[in-house]
């Protein structure tokens, strides 16, 4: 028996070819958006990650360490913190900045929601790198520094500690 008709077969690798057109179609479409769109800004994760350092280097098994509250302790020194960038575009300039405030647990108070802690007896605050760039904490917008805050709770001499800690991140990009 031969076969007369072959247009079928025709049709059929025509609508193979027509998908993969289409394939190649959205594969250039999103290659040049993600070329040509905007970038990912990790300056949120990174003051994530540097609030954890700051916590992990100032505590010991859920301990504060007491050099901490010593009136000569140096967060960078003590931590080995380096806040200089040493890239082109900043030239060995800070671009982090840290606060870690040390308050009486007893006096803290839990208020509003979502649960804000508010405490009133500060037994240390500890200001490192670009303090002007923690006044910026909780503001939005491209330009400006991103800030993580995290808190802990701790044992200090066999009193309770909280503890706050505000990071910042600058790095803001000049091109934007």
């Amino acid at each position: 028996m031969l076969m007369k008709n072959k247009k079928a077969d025709e049709r059929v690798l025509s609508i193979y070819l027509f998908l993969i057109y289409i394939i190649v179609c959205i594969g250039i479409v999103s290659g040049v958006v993600l070329f040509f769109g905007s970038g990912l800004d990790v300056r949120v994760a990174e003051a994530g990650v540097l609030s954890d350092k700051v916590i992990g280097c100032l505590t010991e098994q859920g301990k504060l360490n007491e050099n901490v509250l010593k009136d000569d302790f140096d967060l960078l020194k003590s931590c080995n913190f380096n806040f200089k960038d040493n890239s082109e575009a900043y030239k060995e300039d800070e671009q982090y900045g840290v606060r870690v405030e040390l308050y009486n647990f007893d006096s803290c108070i839990k208020e509003g929601e979502p649960k804000v802690i508010n405490c009133s007896n500060e037994v240390k605050r500890i200001e490192s790198g670009r303090e002007d760039y923690l006044e910026f904490c909780g503001l939005s917008g491209d330009k400006i520094p991103k800030c993580d805050i995290k808190e802990a709770y701790l044992l200090s001499n066999r009193t309770r500690v909280f503890m706050r800690v505000t990071s910042s991140v600058g790095k803001v990009n000049k091109n934007i």
